[in-house]
């Protein structure tokens, strides 16, 4: 059920569960969950539904660490260059949109639209990357994303309005 169903693949749902708790970290996982699978998500089953909620549970408490425990849901090393870039393309897609699902039109606070803007670029990475020096390229560009991503979540928190007691 989970990988033929699902509207998006792995790394932009992940990119999209990271940008909706960066704007509300207490974000309802089912609405995730609705982004991702549509009208299928009804046919996920307990078990599934179990383990996606803890990979809400977990996304949500290394994104609060900084302590580099933050790690983008993309393929592995020994998946080509090619899809670990294409992959990092569809985490930026799915963070963007994460980020516009949660906050609609509000204002971007601190240094967010600059970090946003090369989340945006990134989005449009050209995957046919090959060769060492498109390697590293690529372990530094994922390596801004994540940081970019954490830096996000920590302007959010810091401009987060007062709640009322």
């Amino acid at each position: 059920m989970l990988n033929n169903d699902a509207v998006v693949d792995a790394a932009e749902a992940h990119g999209m569960l990271a940008g909706m708790l960066c704007v509300d970290d207490g974000a309802d996982p089912r609405q995730w969950l609705g982004a991702v699978f549509g009208q299928h998500k009804e046919a996920l089953n307990e078990s599934e539904q179990s383990l996606l909620f803890e990979l809400c549970k977990e996304t949500w408490w290394c994104l609060t660490e900084f302590d580099f425990s933050f790690e983008l849901f993309l393929p592995g090393d020994d998946s080509s260059l090619r899809e670990r870039a294409h992959a990092l393309g569809e985490w930026c897609q799915g963070f963007l949109c994460g980020l516009g699902y949660e906050l609609g039109d509000s204002e971007w606070p601190g240094d967010c639209s600059d970090v946003l803007r090369d989340l945006s670029d990134v989005s449009q990475l050209d995957a046919n990357a090959a060769g060492e020096a498109d390697q590293e390229a690529f372990m530094e560009i994922s390596e801004f994303v994540r940081a970019g991503a954490q830096l996000i979540y920590g302007e959010f928190q810091r401009h987060k309005p007062a709640r009322p007691h």
